[in-house]
């Protein structure tokens, strides 16, 4: 039977009006999803299997944001028919950050058909060559002077004042404050200014994002307590290199872990949470401003939510997030239907509790896979972890490693520039930093032990010297240090970088510990104007050594023990502080009797 000529008709125009009507695909991006070694210049771009509208591309539907450099300016450019968006940055990322990239429902096809959900993944900027065994050349007091403990928990490493360089906005618990060291230029850090958060609210966990869409890096921090005032705080940024006054918004409990999610596809930044003694996660809707509506709670199908950290874990575009659960041990997997909701996909036992998380491709193989710290008060079972994930929402049982005790902090990045991501452990009782090569299958060989103040607590990899490779600066929660540990390994240094030289050196005492007296010596490039000064654990000036002139070469002086007033120092941990030129670098010491 022949179908009449205007039923033809109009099958031909139903058909194209429901094929303008479908949502455009994504046919292929670039950098993919999870590479390690994207170029600090590098061009994004996503290809649709559809023509899109130029009007609806702009910095408020597709955004880039470096995790140390914060939202990225720059050009969009329309390829191939309109079918691909090109992305051109105008700023340099900061070498082995992690980078998100966002293109929002508000994506519109020629035919005015959004996408579906937006479309967000992940890459890393690659590192120059490096090394594992990394050394200090300088010790950071957090502390004002004869201020008692504040409890340093950990820093974030975003570009606050937008110079290219890595700056440190350190939490302190006890106090209940954030402490923002600009770097100088150079990769180091001097006089810092405190952003105040509401009495007793024990401040940890946080991060960075643009939650105002203003193009600056806004900081949000989690509470441990819950007080009247709220259980985390939100620091925008003033667009001069400083914070605004904390808004203290509501959660569902204590925040444990805190971190950055779009969750519903919106192009707005949300706050997903993690609450061990509510039993949850919640998240915080962006309203668009900045400002947030009321807790959403969500079961993760675990006890005690304690960590979480949000990817692509299936490589289909949408946020998923990854838990860990203290009381229950368990690492979780939940997938986000781009719409706001998390579905739960798989869960594996954890040997220790897991305490925190950190995420990347540790196997090569494209998929997203996750590694913990991993603790309790029974030494078998102070580890950390790595979970392979078989990118479609499946978890393999975890690799486990036992070095160092009670490890409170895990991260990942490529410090020896190998294209694999290798992994720090904080640990806490220990007293170090254990630092693991990745053998470039995930597993995890040659640990080295960095070693630290008293009780490590976190640690950051940023490249902070801008020399292309990644440096580690790690917190103490007793000492209310910042130890900064220099990679040494890079084969070139980025234009417009200045590093300390490298025959500027302080070098440890002898003896150490020592009764009644040490010896101090140190190495300097040129003539330079120096001093040598000891300070207490609380910051306090004690003794000044030396103060003037010197000439270029080794040099070694004398510290009796005795401060400025004659008398001989009590027993316990002091710091050696050598300034030469403005620049400078410590040492920890001890005087016992």
């Amino acid at each position: 039977m022949n179908t009449p000529k205007y039923l033809t008709a109009f099958l031909l125009l139903f058909s194209t009006v429901l094929y303008a009507q479908q949502p455009p695909n994504v046919v292929s991006i670039f950098p993919n999803s999870q590479t390690i070694n994207a170029d600090k210049n590098t061009d994004i771009t996503i290809s649709f299997d559809a023509a899109i509208d130029p009007q609806s591309v702009n910095n408020s539907t597709a955004k880039v944001f470096g995790r140390w450099s914060g939202p990225m300016p720059g050009n969009f450019l329309l390829e191939n028919g309109n079918t691909q968006i090109r992305f051109t940055p105008s700023e340099s990322f900061i070498a082995g950050e992690w980078v998100t990239v966002s293109f929002t429902k508000s994506i519109m096809s020629a035919a005015g058909a959004p996408l579906a959900t937006a479309y967000i993944w992940n890459f890393w900027i690659k590192t120059s060559q490096g090394v594992l065994n990394q050394t200090v050349v300088d010790t950071i007091f957090v502390r004002e002077p004869g201020e008692g403990h504040i409890q340093t928990y950990g820093a974030y490493a975003g570009d606050i004042n937008n110079d290219g360089w890595s700056d440190l906005a350190v939490v302190n618990e006890t106090s209940s404050d954030v402490r923002l060291f600009l770097n100088d230029g150079s990769g180091n850090y001097a006089n810092f200014t405190i952003y105040p958060m509401p009495a007793n609210t024990r401040a940890s966990t946080n991060e960075g994002g643009d939650f105002n869409g203003d193009g600056k890096i806004d900081f949000a921090v989690g509470y441990q307590n819950t007080v009247p005032a709220g259980n985390l705080g939100v620091f925008m940024g003033d667009g001069s290199g400083g914070f605004l006054p904390v808004t203290s918004l509501s959660a569902s409990g204590d925040v444990r872990a805190l971190e950055v999610i779009d969750i519903n596809g919106d192009g707005f930044t949300d706050i997903i949470m993690a609450h061990r003694f509510a039993n949850n996660l919640s998240v915080l809707l962006n309203n668009g401003d900045g400002t947030f509506a009321a807790p959403n709670p969500i079961e993760a199908n675990g006890q005690g939510e304690y960590a979480c950290s949000v990817t692509d874990a299936n490589n289909d575009g949408i946020q998923d997030v990854f838990v860990g659960t203290f009381d229950s041990r368990e690492v979780i997997l939940l997938l986000g239907d781009g719409n706001g909701g998390l579905t739960f996909s798989d869960k594996v036992d954890a040997t220790g509790r897991p305490w925190m998380m950190a995420i990347g491709d540790v196997n090569g193989d494209g998929f997203a896979d996750v590694v913990y710290s991993g603790n309790s008060n029974v030494s078998a079972e102070n580890a950390v972890g790595v979970v392979l994930s078989d990118g479609q929402g499946g978890l393999q049982n975890p690799a486990e490693y036992f070095y160092g005790y009670f490890p409170l902090a895990i991260d990942l990045g490529d410090l020896d520039g190998d294209g694999d991501l290798d992994m720090v452990a904080s640990n806490y009782i220990s007293n170090n930093y254990t630092v693991f090569e990745n053998a470039g299958d995930g597993s995890f060989i040659n640990p080295i032990f960095l070693q630290g103040s008293t009780n490590p607590s976190c640690a950051i990899l940023h490249d902070r010297d801008n020399d292309g490779d990644l440096d580690i600066t790690g917190s103490d929660e007793t000492d209310d240090v910042m130890i900064l540990f220099e990679n040494t390994g890079s084969v070139g240094i980025r234009p417009g970088a200045s590093k300390l030289p490298e025959a500027f050196h302080l070098y440890q005492n002898y003896p150490n510990p020592f009764n009644p007296s040490t010896f101090i010596r140190y190495n300097l490039a040129k003539p330079s104007n120096i001093s040598i000064k000891i300070f207490d654990k609380l910051g306090q000036e004690v003794a000044e050594l030396h103060s003037g002139k010197q000439s270029a070469g080794d040099h070694q002086i004398r510290w009796d023990g005795k401060n400025s007033n004659g008398l001989q120092v009590a027993s316990g941990v002091y710091f050696v502080r050598l300034t030469a030129d403005g620049l400078a670098k410590s040492i920890k010491i001890t005087h016992i009797k």
